[in-house]
C-alpha cells in the first residue's frame, strides 16, 4: 500500500502496510517503507530511505517515573533499518528528543530508552538494551543481548561483544568483552577496515597500553596520552571523550 496523502506530514511515495498505526504528528520522509503491525506514535519524525520491520514501536511512553506526559519526540534520520520488534521510546523532559542517526542498522527486539543520542553507521545486534540517556558515537558493534547502563557513553568505532554489560563509558577504538564489560584490544578489524593507516593503528594501540597500564593513576594515563604519542585526530578524539567522561571509563583489562 503506498500512501499518497496520510497527512500532511508524510511524504507522497511511503509505503505504509494496512495494519500499521500511525498517528497523527509523525512525519515521514520520502521512500520510508512501514511493514504490518508497526506502532508510531504521534511526536516521531522519520527521515527517508529507512525500512521499518513488522512489529517495531516507536515513539511510546518512555518507562520512567519522572515522565508526566509532557511533550518529547523521537527524531529518526535516514537509511536506518529497523527490524521487527524495536522499541524506541520518547523522550522524559518538555521538548527533549530520543534521537537516532543515519545508516544504523538495529535488528530484532533492540531497545532504545528515552532520551538516548545514537550517531551515525552502527550496527546493534538482537536484544541490545541501551538504558535511558546513553550516548552511542559512530561506527559502533554492539553484539546480542548487551546491557548498557544508564548515561553510559560509547565511544566511535567501539566494539562491545554479545552478552556485555557495561556500567562505564567505554572508550573509542576499544574493544570489550564481559559483565562488567572489560577491555581486550584495540578494534584493530574495524579500524583497518575504515582505511586507517598503520601509523594511526599503531598509535591507537599504544594508546591503549598506556591507559591499561594498572599501576598508574588517570592523571598520569592522560600526562602520557598527551606528551608520548603523535597527536593524531584519533588520539585527539580519545583524550577528549575520556576528558567529557562523567560516568568514568571501564579500566578493566584482561589478562592473559
Amino acid at each position: 500500500m503506498v500512501i499518497t496523502a496520510y497527512n500532511s506530514n508524510i511524504a507522497n511515495n511511503v509505503e505504509i502496510a494496512k495494519t500499521a498505526i500511525v498517528e497523527d504528528g509523525v512525519e515521514i520522509g520520502e521512500g520510508t517503507t512501514i511493514s504490518d503491525y508497526v506502532i508510531i506514535r504521534s511526536g516521531v519524525k522519520i527521515g527517508k530511505n529507512c525500512q521499518i520491520f513488522p512489529h517495531a514501536v516507536i515513539g511510546e511512553e518512555p518507562q520512567d517515573r519522572t515522565y508526566t506526559a509532557e511533550e518529547s519526540y523521537v527524531e529518526i534520520g535516514e537509511n536506518n533499518i529497523i527490524r521487527e520488534f524495536v522499541t524506541i521510546h520518547k523522550a522524559v523532559g518538555d521538548q527533549a528528543k530520543t534521537i537516532i542517526g543515519d545508516n544504523n542498522f538495529l535488528m530484532v527486539g533492540v531497545h532504545i530508552a528515552h532520551n538516548c543520542i545514537v550517531g551515525n553507521n552502527n550496527t546493534l545486534a538482537n536484544y541490545t538494551n541501551l538504558a535511558g540517556y546513553v550516548e552511542v558515537s559512530k561506527h559502533v558493534t554492539i553484539g546480542g543481548s548487551a546491557n548498557i547502563h544508564q548515561h553510559c557513553r560509547i565511544g566511535d568505532y567501539a566494539m562491545v561483544a554479545g552478552l556485555c554489560g557495561a556500567n562505564h563509558d567505554l572508550l573509542p577504538y576499544m574493544m570489550y568483552i564481559g559483565v562488567p564489560a572489560t577491555a581486550i584490544s584495540t578494534n584493530r578489524y574495524a579500524l583497518k577496515k575504515a582505511g586507517m593507516d598503520q601509523l594511526t593503528r599503531s598509535q591507537l594501540m599504544n594508546a591503549f597500553k598506556i591507559i591499561y597500564n594498572k599501576s598508574q593513576s588517570v592523571p598520569r594515563i592522560m600526562e602520557r596520552l598527551e606528551t608520548e604519542l603523535q597527536q593524531t585526530e584519533e588520539i585527539k578524539n580519545l583524550i577528549k571523550f575520556m576528558k567529557e567522561s562523567k560516568r568514568g571509563f571501564s579500566m578493566g583489562k584482561l589478562e592473559s
